[in-house]
């Protein structure tokens, strides 16, 4: 009965550091990316601090945000996020997006006749619309969609991608409007493209559908 209890409590210890363990590397993970900077897509009325113009819209923005944690982030301030050190974050930002975006599994969406319409790319990263920052974004997906693809960023969460040819884009209209209206973190109703490497809007979902 002695061996028997004794070896109980050295299992409990060593069920007890296996426990703590977890939970630091839980507590380490979750604060991974606080206190970074982060430039993401915002809609004009959230009014952040520091905002980069998109070319072809005032509707929608690049704006820098904080991490306070890995699902809330605030907008950046001058004072904490000078112009020298803006670059850095730039740069922080794509290599982020990169990790982001090697885990993404896309949602293949496709017609009645079996062909791919548009590919939907989900995660709960905050940052996640920084993916469209990249610069060979619109060729990532080209084996399905072809090439220089179509993009749509209704919200924090979601990113939809359009082939460029053949397919009604205004058919999705309903669905991004929907993605847009109903999200705690709306960004855009808007269609993005990347020409020569940088982010661009061209177009807009019909709000008459």
């Amino acid at each position: 009965m002695l061996n028997r209890s004794t070896r109980e409590a050295g299992n409990c210890k060593f069920n007890r550091r296996i426990v703590l363990l977890f939970w630091l590397m839980v507590a380490v993970s979750f604060r991974a990316n606080a206190d970074q900077f982060f430039l993401i897509l915002d809609p004009y009325f959230y009014r952040a601090a520091i905002t980069v113009p998109i070319e072809g819209t005032k509707q929608t923005l690049l704006a820098y945000y904080r991490a306070i944690d890995r699902e809330t982030l605030t907008a950046a301030k001058p004072q904490e996020l000078a112009e020298k050190d803006r670059p850095a974050s730039v740069q922080q930002t794509l290599d982020h997006a990169r990790r982001l975006l090697a885990i993404v599994r896309p949602e293949v969406i496709r017609d009645s006749r079996g062909v791919i319409t548009a590919l939907r790319l989900e995660s709960f990263d905050p940052t996640f619309s920084s993916i469209l920052l990249l610069p060979d974004l619109g060729n990532r997906y080209a084996d399905l969609l072809g090439p220089d693809c179509y993009f749509a960023v209704p919200n924090r969460q979601t990113i939809l991608c359009f082939p460029r040819l053949a397919t009604d884009i205004q058919s999705f209209a309903a669905l991004v409007h929907s993605l847009y209206h109903n999200d705690p973190w709306p960004i855009s109703t808007e269609i993005f493209e990347i020409a020569d490497g940088h982010l661009r809007v061209c177009g807009k979902f019909s709000d008459d559908f």
